[in-house]
């Protein structure tokens, strides 16, 4: 069963489709999937089913439901082999973004997140003016609504600033994406890497402040965090309620939460260079055992996502449907792409004996391995609408970089090694030793990045980050904007 099959009493309206330079006539015609802005904001269900809405937008395949998870974002850091991908996802492989089908993908990249983006500044411009009367709870509810649409906005804006803009590392001043943070807009400026960081981090601060108010509030909202409600849906199993009566404050865990914010916040502070900050906010999430725990590779057959160290998921009901046409044995059958994986670029090889990645979450068919991460499970459908956001693993290496680079190379190599030990490797001793300097330790970082964030879409951005080859060869690291942005 899905999330979404679990809240459809929430989702009254499919989606919402605010966006930034689209005709606004449907305001005054709705069908059956659109209302007026008016009515849909005179009521708190319209303001949830708004944010619902944005939630469901960016599971879109063209955002976080294939092309930022396992397709263009996994395509580019070259864990498939290029010999079994189609024309489009083979331009992308080569860097040749200006390839018809290549333009097409990115500009759909492009013009969703705007979207989605549009769709959060309609939210807050609207929410910021309601009464807090109207909601159930108040202004704990209108808060908590705005936070998470203020902490989604940053976050989009975050992703295309790591796509289209480069690397602090790589940095020359000039300027590359629009940060639209006003309802309705049509135009903002580019602005410079730095900048479009600073409004990013304004805006999750905010939206940290405006949401913690709500799931630190007591001990009950609390528990509301841990997997049994996070993710599983809650039970009374453990003597008290795991679930709110009002599904709409359940699920956090597909929710902008608190630790949400705060893991996206140290994904921020560390592509932004400011690795103390982005030490702090990871072991702040670290230090959570009581929500977040690495998960137990004997539950895979019922947990392929290993959902209990998951931080921030999104739900796409078709998810397991839409991966299969990319497994090698289907490729011909739906699709002329196979994502098979290049063992060699990811850091494994056939014969391995310990990594639990590889042994147990991995198959083979016509010779080619490929990821198990969203294709059906055996025992359970629990957690198959799963889209892995942010992930445990992820904090563990974002802190051990802060270490490493701050002279603690004993502690950063522990916590790399906590990871590993969690997959599988119980005894780390060559692995440490093989790590000597800056680059050595950057390498092992990004490959084990590279194994734990599989189909995740997060590897190009490490690889980006320390401008590292890929594969031998210098990739293109920043696409080139749609031609025409006004596209959305």
């Amino acid at each position: 069963m899905t999330i979404i099959m679990k809240l459809k009493k929430l989702i009254l309206y499919a989606f919402i489709p605010f966006t930034l330079g689209a005709c606004t006539n449907w305001l005054d015609v709705a069908p059956d999937d659109q209302v007026n802005e008016e009515t849909l904001f005179s009521e708190a269900d319209g303001y949830r089913n708004a944010l619902n809405g944005i939630y469901k937008n960016m599971a879109a395949s063209q955002l976080y439901g294939q092309e930022l998870s396992y397709g263009t974002a996994e395509v580019l850091s070259h864990a498939y082999s290029s010999g079994y991908l189609g024309y489009s996802y083979s331009s992308l492989y080569n860097y040749k973004y200006s390839d018809k089908d290549a333009k097409t993908i990115i500009e759909n990249i492009w013009s969703k997140a705007y979207t989605a983006i549009a769709n959060c500044n309609n939210l807050i411009a609207n929410a910021e003016e309601a009464d807090p009367a109207i909601f159930s709870e108040n202004i704990l509810e209108k808060n908590l609504i705005l936070g998470e649409a203020y902490a989604l906005r940053a976050f989009l804006h975050f992703d295309m600033l790591r796509l289209f803009a480069p690397s602090k590392k790589m940095d020359d001043q000039k300027t590359y994406i629009p940060y639209y943070d006003k309802k309705k807009s049509t135009y903002e400026p580019h602005l410079t890497v730095d900048q479009v960081l600073e409004n990013v981090k304004k805006d999750l601060l905010k939206a940290k402040d405006l949401v913690a108010a709500f799931d630190t509030l007591d001990d009950q909202h609390k528990r509301w965090l841990y997997t049994a409600s996070r993710i599983e849906g809650g039970s009374n199993s453990q003597g008290y309620l795991t679930v709110p009566d009002d599904l709409f404050f359940a699920y956090r865990g597909y929710r902008m939460n608190y630790y949400a914010i705060v893991g996206t916040l140290a994904r921020v502070y560390s592509w932004a260079g400011e690795l103390d900050e982005a030490y702090k906010a990871a072991m702040e999430i670290i230090k959570a055992t009581s929500y977040f725990t690495f998960g137990n590779s004997s539950t895979f057959s019922s947990n392929r996502k290993l959902y209990d160290e998951l931080v921030f998921v999104l739900s796409k009901k078709t998810l397991v449907e839409d991966f299969e046409v990319y497994i090698p044995s289907n490729s011909s059958s739906g699709s002329s792409t196979a994502f098979c994986l290049d063992l060699y670029q990811i850091g494994w090889s056939r014969g391995e004996q310990y990594d639990v990645r590889f042994k147990n979450f991995l198959d083979i068919k016509n010779y080619q391995y490929y990821s198990l991460k969203y294709t059906k499970q055996e025992s359970s459908s629990l957690g198959e609408d799963i889209i892995p956001m942010i992930r445990l693993s992820e904090m563990y290496f974002i802190a051990s970089e802060y270490l490493y680079k701050n002279a603690k190379p004993s502690e950063a190599l522990d916590l790399l090694s906590t990871v590993r030990y969690n997959r599988g490797f119980l005894d780390n001793s060559s692995f440490i030793s093989s790590i000597y300097d800056e680059s050595s330790f950057e390498k092992a970082l990004v490959s084990e990045v590279q194994k734990d964030l599989l189909g995740e879409g997060q590897a190009f951005y490490w690889y980006k980050k320390f401008n590292m080859d890929i594969s031998w060869n210098t990739p293109e690291y920043v696409i080139p904007t749609p031609d025409n942005e006004n596209i959305f």
